[in-house]
């Protein structure tokens, strides 16, 4: 192709030669300078933006400036240090809950009970140690630390279902005194003389000296088996407490509750008297286990020391 330029006022003529190769490579070459241009104008604008205006770069390309990069990574460093030192503190909370729970056991278990056990869920499976690594990434160390923390918050709350079951268990168990404070007993467990015969006899419980009409309550939670009279015992309840364990409440002037009531820890069951074989008014008290008679000093707290 050739292109004839005419220019001057006496028409002077210039000719120029162009080719379909030149054509092409002005053409690219043109708008690359354009890309070129438009890139580092972009550029400078993001520059004047961050420095007059960074919160409406923000809204409109979601960028932040390198040092609010780096204040943001700090703050998240912070959080993630605090939440750490809270799993720690946590970690020695729930240590000195469990050492407690030995110590509650060994001081507020009767010492007859304290070989026996709950039954609690059988659990299993390879040892795994819990890590807490440092990562990369300052969301993943949080994320970590969240995860951490779940497992410590299931743990606690474990924690609490036992105790829970323990509570539940303790108070099912005769170890409550079946009256208000520590009456006076008149009475003790084992070989006596019998106030009627004057003869050597076993007795099998402990006789709590109380005023007619004086509430008895009962030493634990359970099913209420007989409610009623008996020639040796007068107006008198028999309450199954689970795991074996049986008390009776004997010589009442009154019973307050009937036989297949269940009855709460310490909720009142009768009002003392003197019927059945009774030489004045008291309170006689007994546990059975498995069967067998056994003293209830040892079993009822504050009575077992």
């Amino acid at each position: 192709m050739q292109i004839i330029w005419v220019s001057g006022p006496v028409g002077h003529i210039r000719t120029l030669n162009v080719s379909f190769k030149h054509l092409v490579f002005t053409v690219l070459g043109f708008t690359l300078a354009l890309i070129v241009c438009g890139a580092l104008l972009q550029l400078l604008g993001f520059r004047i933006a961050i420095e007059l205006n960074p919160d409406f770069l923000r809204k409109i390309g979601n960028l932040h400036s390198a040092t609010e990069i780096d204040n943001l990574k700090h703050f998240y460093e912070g959080k993630l240090q605090t939440i750490q030192q809270q799993v720690q503190t946590n970690n020695q909370i729930v240590n000195e809950l469990q050492e407690q729970n030995k110590k509650l056991m060994s001081l507020a278990i009767p010492a007859a009970m304290q070989k026996e056990k709950i039954v609690e869920g059988a659990s299993g499976g390879p040892f795994i140690p819990s890590e807490m690594k440092n990562q990369k990434s300052i969301f993943g160390s949080l994320d970590g630390s969240l995860t951490y923390i779940k497992k410590m918050n299931q743990q606690l709350t474990d924690q609490k279902s036992k105790m829970d079951q323990l509570i539940h268990w303790m108070e099912a168990k005769p170890i409550s005194i079946p009256m208000l404070g520590v009456p006076r007993l008149s009475s003790g467990f084992g070989k006596r003389m019998d106030p009627i015969t004057n003869a050597w006899s076993e007795h099998e419980g402990l006789d709590f000296l109380g005023a007619i009409g004086t509430t008895i309550y009962a030493a634990g939670s359970g099913l209420v088996t007989f409610a009623g009279w008996d020639n040796a015992f007068g107006q008198s309840v028999l309450i199954n407490h689970g795991d074996g364990y049986v008390s009776r409440y004997a010589h009442a002037s009154q019973l307050l509750v009937k036989e297949g009531a269940r009855v709460d820890y310490h909720q009142p069951i009768a009002l003392v008297g003197t019927t059945g074989r009774s030489t004045g008014p008291h309170l006689h008290f007994e546990i059975i286990k498995n069967g067998a008679a056994v003293n209830p000093a040892e079993y009822l707290i504050g009575l077992q020391r």
